[in-house]
């Protein structure tokens, strides 16, 4: 499966791109177990759940480690150091990986809650 990320080049300009993340096929649920796709994203650390008003705007920075945002409800942007910007909503994820460079800027543009999810170090 692909899901999209955020990350840093060798310059420091973040950047949206795709991670492709293998899925292998899986039964799912009881017989007659219909087949269903399943990527592992690894091993995880911890999850926090946080809440924003419309409006809110955290300026540039950087992923403090690798992490899974999932948008659990609303909308919110965001944008990296090359100017692009794009909108996510409920049940939308974003893998974060710019711990270096110019960071990316995040805003609610509706109220807003996101799951962090702390991936292990690899």
């Amino acid at each position: 499966m692909k899901f999209l990320m955020i990350h840093a080049d060798e310059r420091g300009e973040t950047h949206f791109g795709v991670q492709d993340i293998p899925g292998r096929e899986l039964a799912v649920g009881p017989p007659p177990n219909p087949p269903g796709q399943m990527s592992d994203l690894g091993a995880v650390t911890t999850m926090s759940v946080i809440s924003f008003p419309a409006g809110t705007e955290a300026p540039a920075h950087n992923a403090p480690q690798p992490y899974i945002v999932i948008v659990m409800s609303g909308e919110g942007e965001v944008a990296t150091s090359d100017g692009e910007a794009r909108r996510f909503y409920a049940g939308e994820l974003l893998f974060c990986n710019d711990l270096t460079g110019k960071g990316h800027v995040t805003r609610a543009i509706t109220d807003l809650t996101l799951a962090f999810v702390n991936r292990a170090s690899t």
